[in-house]
C-alpha cells in the first residue's frame, strides 16, 4: 500500500512539473493586462501619388508626389512617406525649389507641410544651386516660408553656413539663421 501511495504522488509531482514547465512566465506573475491601443486607421490610402495645389488666383502653387501616402479624415492631415514636392512660388521670376525628405505630413489640406528626416530643398541656378539640408522642416506653400527648430547647413557656390534654427523666405531668398551660426566663404579665383 505505502508503495502504490508513493507511486501516485511521484506522479502527481510529475505532472504537475510539467504543467509548470511548458506554461509561460505570464501565467505565474499575475499582472494585469494592458490593452493595446488600436492604431488610427487611414480613411484613404494611396501609392506612387502626385498631388498638385493651386492658390486663390488659379497658379500652381506646388506639386507633391509620394511612394505612399495615408489620409486621416478626423485629423485632417495626409501622412507620406519619401515626398518630393516642387514650390513653384508666387513668381515665375525665380527657378523654383525642390524639396524631398524621408517622411512628411500635410495638415489642413496643405496649410502646411512637416518634412522629417534628413530633409533636403535645393534651388536651381545657372550659377550654382543652393543647398538647404536640415532633420525637420516645416514649409507654408501660400506664403513660401519654411522654418525649422533643428540643426540646418545652406550652401551655394563658395559658400557654407550652419545654425541652429532657421526662417526663411524661399522666394525672397531670405534666410535668418538664430543661433550657432558659423560660415565659411571661398572666394572665386
Amino acid at each position: 500500500m505505502k508503495n502504490v501511495l508513493m507511486a501516485i504522488m511521484i506522479v502527481v509531482a510529475l505532472v504537475i512539473f510539467v504543467i509548470f514547465w511548458d506554461s509561460p512566465p505570464e501565467v505565474f506573475l499575475n499582472k494585469d493586462k494592458t490593452p493595446v491601443a488600436a492604431l488610427p486607421q487611414a480613411n484613404s490610402y494611396m501609392i506612387n501619388s502626385e498631388t498638385r495645389n493651386f492658390d486663390e488666383q488659379g497658379r500652381l502653387s506646388f506639386v507633391l508626389n509620394t511612394s505612399r501616402g495615408q489620409f486621416f479624415k478626423n485629423q485632417n492631415k495626409f501622412v507620406m512617406d519619401q515626398p518630393r514636392m516642387k514650390a513653384d512660388g508666387d513668381t515665375s521670376a525665380q527657378p523654383p525649389w525642390r524639396l524631398s525628405a524621408n517622411t512628411g505630413v500635410v495638415f489642413s489640406r496643405g496649410e502646411h507641410i512637416v518634412l522629417r528626416g534628413k530633409v533636403h530643398a535645393w534651388q536651381e541656378a545657372p550659377t550654382g544651386n543652393t543647398d538647404l539640408n536640415t532633420s525637420l522642416l516645416t514649409y507654408y506653400p501660400d506664403s513660401n516660408i519654411a522654418e525649422t527648430d533643428r540643426k540646418v547647413t545652406i550652401t551655394s557656390p563658395g559658400t557654407r553656413i550652419t545654425g541652429v534654427g532657421m526662417k526663411a523666405d524661399l522666394e525672397k531668398q531670405l534666410f535668418q539663421l538664430l543661433a550657432k551660426v558659423k560660415s565659411k566663404h571661398h572666394a572665386a579665383n
